[in-house]
């Protein structure tokens, strides 16, 4: 059936058809905006539910937790080195539940390392001139003049000159490498001392060429030359020239993402690149870059290698994955690459951390490791004669803030429990319907909806089962403890006014002096296992009431662990309602309808009429003429 939204009536009748059919479709709606207040209702259960849930799996996983040794057997360790400094520069240890109190004595005699090989030499090519011009004497003879250098964006005048043997270009290297480093601050004296650094070093190739490139140390960074100019743009000397180079020379940084065999100092040829690391074979094309190699050795995780450019040292760096004796790099130079790379080495392998532990030599493949129960982290060798002593103790401190955190979870989740049984429940402010929100400001639907909320739980038997069990196997003796030892009240956990409802304080003093006493009896009172359930620990019962507790609310109101469909009861009751409403909504649109088809019949009725009355009257004053 088809409805339609545009309708107009009361031309004939002058009556307002729209208001009244809207009136008593307002009385029409009064069952269907019941069954949405019931349907909010549910819905908001569910969420009181899942929320309850929530904080109940929170429990239940610190319940687990609380039922593992560790949680309760907790030592520290004491000690210094045998110079009554700190061991924690050399290493550091984390004793576990299984560790043994008692005294220890530590040498750390290496540390693992991983295997690793690099370039000996920066990577680039540095800035090479032509070969040295001698004069007819046998000499190099530079006049004194000026050039310009630019190191990293800055430039500087560097002053020039001198006469040199063919045999002292060294010496013409030194004195220029000294010139260009004074103009940018860098000085030195007589007896050695120096002020500021060396930013570039000058050389001579085996050919008598100058090779400028930045000095030993510092940044790879770009160095210009160019020649001083006069006011026309031309060169005031030929200095540059003399020494073999040309205006706008540049030494520049390795770009790892453009052609490698450009940039190298040393040729690899013009075939293909191939090499082996670890066995597995590696080919590139002539115009490959650094950065293509890098990264096809690490995507290969069988090469166990992981390589990277240095940009700082103008360096390759190939690192093993894992540290110890058994992490190795072999490279089979096929066609010279590495060697390219300044590589002089073409295999490393790591080593083991080794210590030794109460006279027992301990080798390990990487620097953290358990021994006995106790966590060692080394950091750095010890040197000759160095030794460590700690002793291990009880550290009932860290077993009391396990379970004061324990306690404050249980106590937080019974509170939350409780309120909800205990809310008030506001039967006069049921659900706000659409019509109803209109009419308000949205601090009024806040307040109004408040109320609407408060005590959907209250008195809910579910919840009340949940939380007596819980506040039962907390008070309750576990079975087979030693006196002393056989509730929690015995060590300083108790409860202190029943209108808390079950809820723990804790004394601390009291609950230390248990640990200290007897660890094992606390937290066997905490995680003992038995046949039946007074002979389990607090925590043991805690576990298993909350499992069934979640599963009883998950299947209440959903919310399971990997749940995809809703099949709970309260999911079940909604789509009820859901469908209920459905139809509803069609009957309501079919009774709508069906008074708009009398109010339209009853326009045309009153129409026909008035044109009856016209007619009529029409024909009286025709006939009254006579």
């Amino acid at each position: 059936m088809l409805y339609s939204p545009m309708r107009i009536g009361g031309l004939a009748s002058g009556m307002d058809i729209d208001q009244i059919v809207s009136d008593l479709m307002r009385a029409e709606r009064i069952k269907v905006d019941k069954l949405y207040q019931q349907k909010q209702v549910m819905e908001w259960q569910k969420a009181d539910y899942r929320d309850i849930n929530l904080k109940l799996r929170s429990l239940y996983n610190t319940s687990f937790d609380m039922k593992l040794t560790s949680s309760y057997l907790k030592y520290k360790a004491i000690g210094t080195m045998n110079d009554g400094t700190s061991f924690d520069k050399y290493f550091a240890v984390s004793p576990g539940s299984g560790a043994v109190p008692g005294e220890y004595k530590v040498r750390v005699e290496q540390t693992a390392s991983y295997a690793r090989l690099e370039s000996s030499k920066p990577i680039a090519k540095p800035l090479t001139g032509d070969v040295l011009e001698l004069g007819e004497d046998g000499k190099i003879e530079i006049s004194e003049g000026k050039f310009e250098v630019t190191i990293d964006g800055v430039k500087k005048e560097v002053t020039f000159g001198g006469i040199y043997q063919e045999s002292d270009i060294n010496t013409l290297a030194a004195d220029l490498e000294k010139a260009i480093n004074t103009a940018f601050g860098w000085q030195d004296d007589e007896n050695g001392n120096t002020v500021g650094i060396k930013r570039v070093k000058v050389s001579v190739t085996d050919d008598n060429k100058l090779a400028i490139e930045p000095a030993d140390g510092f940044n790879k960074v770009q160095i210009s030359l160019s020649s001083v100019k006069d006011d026309e743009g031309n060169p005031i000397n030929d200095i540059l020239t003399t020494l073999g180079f040309k205006d706008g020379d540049s030494y520049r940084p390795l770009n790892p993402h453009t052609s490698l065999k450009s940039q190298l100092a040393e040729d690899i040829g013009e075939g293909t690149i191939s090499f082996k690391i670890n066995g597995h074979q590696f080919e590139f094309g002539s115009s490959a870059t650094l950065q293509m190699i890098i990264d096809k050795i690490n995507t290969i995780p069988d090469v166990g290698v992981t390589a990277r450019y240095d940009a700082l040292t103008d360096k390759l760096v190939l690192v093993s994955k894992e540290t110890g004796l058994g992490a190795n790099i072999e490279i089979v130079d096929e066609s010279g690459l590495f060697k390219a790379l300044g590589f002089e080495n073409t295999s490393a392998s790591g080593q083991n951390a080794r210590i030794v532990l109460n006279g027992t030599i301990v080798e390990k493949t990487t620097n953290d490791f358990t021994i006995s129960g106790i966590r060692f982290n080394l950091k750095e060798v010890m040197e000759k004669g160095q030794e460590a002593t700690f002793r291990l103790e009880n550290d009932p401190d860290a077993a009391v803030e396990t379970i004061k955190k324990y306690i404050e979870i249980y106590n937080e989740t019974i509170d939350l429990i409780n309120k909800k049984l205990s809310e008030e429940r506001y039967r006069n402010y049921p659900p706000l319907t659409q019509e109803q929100k209109k009419e308000m400001t949205e601090k009024e639907i806040e307040l109004w909806e408040e109320r609407a909320k408060s005590g959907l739980l209250r008195s809910d038997p579910l919840l009340d089962r949940i939380v007596r069990d819980l506040r039962f196997a907390v008070t309750s003796v576990v079975a087979g403890q030693p006196a002393g030892m056989k509730s929690l009240a015995d060590i300083g956990i108790t409860t202190i006014d029943w209108r808390e409802k079950g809820k723990l304080h804790v004394n601390e003093e009291k609950l230390r002096s248990a640990i200290a006493k007897d660890p094992e009896a606390v937290m066997r009172l905490f995680n003992a296992d038995g046949e039946n359930t007074s002979q389990k620990g607090v925590a043991t019962r805690l576990y298993d009431i909350l499992k069934g507790g979640i599963e009883d609310i998950t299947e209440k109101a959903g919310g399971g662990e990997f749940q995809i469909y809703d099949d709970s009861i309260l999911g079940k009751q909604i789509r009820d309602l859901e469908d209920r409403i459905s139809s509803m909504e069609e009957m309501l649109l079919r009774t709508e309808e069906r008074y708009w088809q009398k109010f339209t019949a009853m326009e045309k009725a009153i129409q026909y009429a008035n044109q009856q009355s016209m007619w009529l009257a029409s024909q009286m004053n025709m006939y009254a003429g006579y």
